[in-house]
């Protein structure tokens, strides 16, 4: 079960901070955006650069819920990516790591990605001791 879904994303001093919030929410179906709530925390960069890291969390139904449309979102090459490479993406635990490139996501498509300008997301999952977690994972996200 998903009890929790994480993700993050950085804007830099270069971006519209619109634009990449708008990204962040394209990840939710249209229902949720409303009231969706974006936190921000503000770093700074190697250069003393202002760095905005805009973060959003749902649990519960809302989770599963996101999660779902993320993956009605990707394209099927990465569905079978994510499936058959679903290893390198699950912490063995109760955790999968994702990152989705972050101008498809402003453009309202989704894209795995393995470059740095990207959207961070951790499914948060509750597994029952002694199930097959790789099965278990992959029926969860409906990609068995």
């Amino acid at each position: 079960m998903i009890s929790k879904v994480s993700m993050s994303l950085i804007c830099h001093a270069t971006e519209d901070p619109r634009k990449v919030e708008q990204a962040l929410l394209n990840l939710l179906p249209e229902g949720m955006r409303g009231s969706a709530q974006i936190k921000y925390t503000i770093a700074r960069g190697h250069h003393g650069n202002e760095i905005r890291v805009a973060s959003l969390e749902e649990e519960g139904t809302r989770a599963k819920d996101a999660v779902d449309y993320m993956t009605k979102l990707l394209p099927p090459g990465d569905l079978l990516r994510l499936r058959d490479e679903i290893d390198r993406f699950f912490d063995s635990r109760s955790a999968l790591f994702i990152r989705f490139e972050k101008q498809k996501a402003y453009a309202g498509s989704l894209r795995l990605s393995e470059s740095d300008d990207i959207i961070r997301v951790k499914i948060s999952l509750q597994l029952r001791k002694g199930e097959d977690t790789k099965s278990r994972l992959l029926e969860i996200l409906s990609l068995a």
